[in-house]
């Protein structure tokens, strides 16, 4: 299918002729449709593309326009169909909630700050994700597992995923958490919201207490590839219908796998690396980059 830009954000009519201009200079063409109406909060504008001419340069270039001017410019080489099933995977931390896990246990153990500056090096790709893993949960042993419930009760949940799920789920798309955290918050994130599947790190614990230590393999970002590849097998869908999304480095290799990668709220460099970052909507917005407008949306979760 069609191309197309995105762009969400504080549109007004000025921009939106600047950015015709720049399609123009770029030999672009294409028809433009307003998926937002007056009673959101914020404009979503798409644009079709009749043709395309080098994807890495008008995604660079896009990239620089929204951080010059805070609007997303979201650049698709192709659309999925809502109305088809397919695979949609999460990571889950600052992805379907809004929050690290592993630093709220390290709150509860009295050592946060020492260990939230490991998990943002550890996000934004400056150390790996195993080692840095493993290095934060030795910190935690001894922490009683009694404080678990009362950390996932105060986390708050992503914008839009309610919204996002329930027309998914309308059309019998297959979710799946794919998760650096633990199975814990994750198996209570996938019951609350009717998900498919779960795939997280499985904490061992001891006499009420964590040991520091974890059972099974590590989720980490080459793990979540071959688990979409594994659920898109399994499920016998076309590759077409793949979407993910995450924020963090270990989340590259499955957005890029994926027919539509989408980077929310996303460090620097997965901003660069991924195919759609997206800053100004929650999990909502993956509704608009699939073409659906708010009006479609709203009769859809009435």
């Amino acid at each position: 299918m069609s191309a197309s830009i995105t762009l969400i954000g504080s549109l007004n009519p000025e921009y939106l002729e600047q950015f015709n201009v720049w399609l123009d200079k770029r030999g672009l063409r294409g028809s433009t449709c307003l998926l937002t109406d007056n009673k959101d909060p914020i404009t979503v504008s798409q644009v079709t593309l009749d043709n395309v001419a080098d994807d890495s340069l008008i995604k660079t270039e896009l990239l620089a326009l929204a951080d010059e001017t805070g609007i997303d410019h979201i650049y698709q080489s192709s659309m999925l169909d809502i109305r088809t099933a397919g695979v949609a995977v999460f990571d889950m931390d600052s992805t379907l909630i809004k929050a690290e896990v592993m630093d709220e246990l390290a709150v509860e153990a009295g050592i946060g700050e020492q260990i939230s500056a490991v998990t943002a090096n550890a996000m934004r790709g400056e150390i790996d994700f195993v080692e840095s893993f493993v290095q934060r949960l030795a910190l935690l042993e001894g922490l009683s597992s009694e404080v678990m419930d009362g950390v996932y009760n105060r986390i708050q949940h992503m914008d839009g995923i309610s919204t996002l799920m329930a027309v998914l789920h309308h059309y019998g798309w297959h979710t799946a958490v794919l998760s650096g955290g633990f199975t814990y918050f994750a198996d209570r994130v996938q019951a609350e919201y009717g998900m498919s599947e779960v795939h997280a790190n499985v904490l061992e614990i001891n006499n009420g207490a964590l040991t520091g230590k974890h059972l099974g393999p590590i989720v980490d970002g080459e793990r979540k590839k071959v688990l979409l590849t594994k659920i898109v097998e399994q499920q016998q869908v076309d590759w077409k219908q793949t979407i993910a999304c995450g924020d963090g480095a270990n989340d590259l290799l499955m957005l890029n796998h994926a027919a539509l990668g989408v980077a929310l709220h996303a460090k620097p460099l997965v901003r660069k690396q991924a195919p759609c970052p997206m800053n100004n909507l929650g999990l909502e917005g993956i509704l608009y980059l699939l073409g659906m407008t708010s009006a479609e949306i709203r009769e859809l979760v009435a």
